[in-house]
């Protein structure tokens, strides 16, 4: 009997196998139980159906639309949902809007109540911008559906009043009262003019930013009025600027620049620009450096420095050197919390502060408004300073309308007749 040898190599491990078994088993239980807990999650599953969902064909059916009822397509958008109504305009409203369609400023406009409690809009400005005005007015509130009932004309000594009646419906009344003042006297050829009042008023306008442009600055020139004129010390012709403007007898200020709360970028941008973390010799030497810049300098003027001019101990620091100078100190107030011209007084220095700004607003179209309000400052106050820069749109104003102050019988002056 022959006896059966074992076969050759190596014999598998019999825990091998039990192993591999195992972790199938667990494998697939694991597979199951996660199908199953998701189907329960109405998620998706391979396996297990999701919960509260009826089997595929039960769904189609119950989606199927009934018998003799064509099938609804899904909208990607909702629908869109009907555009509202516009609120129509108040009779206020409608009258401000048409003022402001003519190039009339908000300010020079006053809302008023006549003897029967109707809106009243009194508006003063000079005969030649109401002659342009007028015929914008009339198609800009032909817009807005108001009639004009009438215009009245009443000519008095100091000035003349031009009051529009308006109607709309339904039975609303208001008025506007165009204000003019009285013309200047008008010069007969060969004979004397006829004597004049003495001014109601003095205006000074201060140009702020010069030293770039020897153009611009023959534009203000060619004005023939006192503008005076604000150089930064740092500009491309700063000393020629001064020299030029003090021989056609324009006054130079020094346009001293002064650190400001947000205009970083502007900041960084001028050169001279004295700031809130010097030390006061830092700060004196900064000011002596762009004084002797600009000749023939008989005050300054602030550029930016809404955070300088609002801390009491740095205005005092800068004005200590100025006051030493003997000059005149012009708050351009670019800030609500200014304290330079308390302090510049406190200290005992001639100082005035600006009351209109021209050219502030983002909107130029504004520029002629802010020159009328001027005006007005000015014929109530005795007294007004306003600033203005080297805008293209603000020069063109100048030349078309600065010489009205004759209508509103201001004079034009140098700041430094209103310092005190």
């Amino acid at each position: 009997m022959t006896k059966r040898l074992p076969p050759k190599g190596p014999q598998p491990w019999p825990a091998f196998t039990l192993v591999v078994v195992v972790m199938t088993a667990v494998a697939l239980v694991a597979t199951l139980l996660l199908d199953a807990i998701n189907a329960g999650r109405g998620e998706r599953s391979y396996i297990f159906p999701a919960a509260g969902k009826a089997p595929a064909r039960a769904t189609a059916a119950a989606a199927a639309p009934p018998a003799g009822k064509p099938e609804s397509k899904p909208t990607e958008k909702p629908e869109p949902q009907p555009a509202e109504k516009p609120v129509p305009k108040t009779f206020e409203e409608a009258l401000a809007a048409s003022l402001a369609a003519a190039g009339v400023s908000e300010d020079t406009i006053l809302r008023l109540k006549d003897s029967k409690g109707r809106l009243l809009v009194e508006v003063e400005i000079p005969s030649e911008l109401y002659a342009s005005v007028e015929p914008s007015l009339d198609k800009a509130l032909k817009a807005e559906s108001v009639r004009i009932v009438g215009k009245k004309r009443t000519k008095g000594t100091e000035r003349t009043e031009v009051l529009w009646s308006l109607r709309r419906a339904p039975k609303q009344e208001a008025g506007i009262s165009f204000v003019l003042p009285a013309e200047p006297p008008v010069i007969v050829a060969g004979g004397e003019p006829a004597a004049r009042k003495a001014p109601s008023g003095q205006v000074a306008l201060i140009m702020d930013d010069m030293g770039n442009s020897m153009e611009t600055l023959q534009a203000l020139i060619d004005l023939g009025r006192p503008v005076t004129v604000s150089v930064l010390p740092y500009s491309v012709h700063a000393a020629e600027t001064a020299r030029v403007a003090r021989a056609n007898g324009l006054e130079v200020l020094l346009h001293l620049p002064l650190e400001s709360v947000n205009n970083h970028e502007a900041m960084a941008n001028t050169e001279g620009m004295i700031v809130a973390t010097m030390t006061e010799p830092a700060i004196v030497a900064a000011f002596e450096a762009s004084y002797d810049r600009v000749p023939f300098v008989s005050g300054t003027n602030n550029h930016m420095g809404s955070r300088f001019t609002a801390e009491p101990d740095l205005m005092r620091a800068i004005l200590r050197p100025i006051k030493e100078r003997g000059l005149f100190f012009v708050d351009s107030r670019t800030t609500a919390r200014t304290v330079a011209l308390d302090e510049a007084r406190k200290m005992g220095i001639l100082s005035a502060s600006r009351d209109v700004f021209l050219d502030a607003d983002e909107d130029r179209g504004r520029i002629r408004g802010r020159l009328i309000e001027l005006f007005q400052k000015a014929r109530k106050k005795g007294r007004a300073v306003g600033i203005c820069h080297p805008f293209p749109e603000t020069l063109a104003v100048l030349k078309s309308t600065f010489s009205l102050l004759d209508s509103y019988n201001l004079e034009a002056v140098p700041v430094s007749k209103l310092v005190r």
